[in-house]
């Protein structure tokens, strides 16, 4: 487990600007066509001024000049993931920009870094507390940031999120990412509710009867409160031990 070289109390806390946020604006809603665009005054049109059929007490009929050949699963494909949950939002613009920069699992693998920092007693005890000042959260947010040298992606969403005041999302964020992470790489997570730290050979065990019941291409067999993580890849399960 990640741990800090300092304590908290020790953190010192330096200004910072959020940068590069335009990486992650939403587009234009309002982008519509124009009020003089071709389509509805251009008289060479071929779709407006195309011959139609005309039936006694019928409407015209038209041929649509659109092609519906397109297969179902490609418009699916295409379709947007609609995120309910602005945590959800935050992750999916990082996962996004994160795969069209080739820097998907370094992200990933900074993201989970971070949440285990974030899960030290101490820092949790900090984040999760009603009670402590939101700008205080914000400076150790900010200190964790310049002390963890995390890919700039990641860095670029905080900064956001603490910029919005919204740094009691930060733990909310970090984990839609990895669950949609896992789900567009197959994984099948397991989370494991016990009173007591689990040994890892359990864990192990609980992930192989997993993947061979549910063929997943990796199991995560993790317990509940997030302090143990285990990922098996996919491999055939005589390599898997008995």
């Amino acid at each position: 487990m990640d741990t800090l070289s300092t304590s908290v109390s020790s953190l010192n806390i330096h200004s910072s600007t959020p940068r590069e946020f335009n990486l992650f604006k939403p587009p234009n809603p309002n982008h519509v066509l124009p009020p003089h665009s071709h389509l509805y005054n251009n008289k060479s049109n071929t779709f407006f001024n195309r011959p139609t059929s005309f039936f006694p007490n019928k409407a015209p009929v038209f041929t649509s000049p659109f092609n519906y050949t397109t297969p179902i699963s490609s418009l699916k494909a295409a379709l947007p993931i609609v995120n309910r949950k602005a945590s959800s939002g935050y992750a999916a613009a990082l996962l996004d920009i994160a795969r069209c920069d080739n820097t998907l699992d370094i992200v990933d693998k900074d993201v989970r870094r971070l949440s285990r920092l974030l899960h030290n007693a101490d820092i949790r005890a900090i984040m999760v507390n009603p009670l402590i000042n939101a700008n205080v959260k914000r400076r150790v947010v900010k200190e964790l940031v310049e002390r963890g040298k995390f890919q700039r992606h990641l860095v670029v969403v905080l900064k956001m999120l603490v910029g919005k005041n919204k740094v009691e999302m930060v733990t909310e964020v970090l984990e839609d990412f990895q669950r949609i992470y896992d789900e567009l790489n197959g994984t099948r997570v397991v989370l494991v509710s016990s009173a007591k730290n689990m040994e890892e050979d359990k864990l192990f065990g609980i992930a192989k009867k997993v993947q061979r019941m549910s063929g997943a291409m990796k199991v995560k067999a993790h317990e509940d409160e997030g302090n143990r993580e285990n990922v098996f890849p996919a491999r055939p399960l005589n390599w898997l031990r008995n």
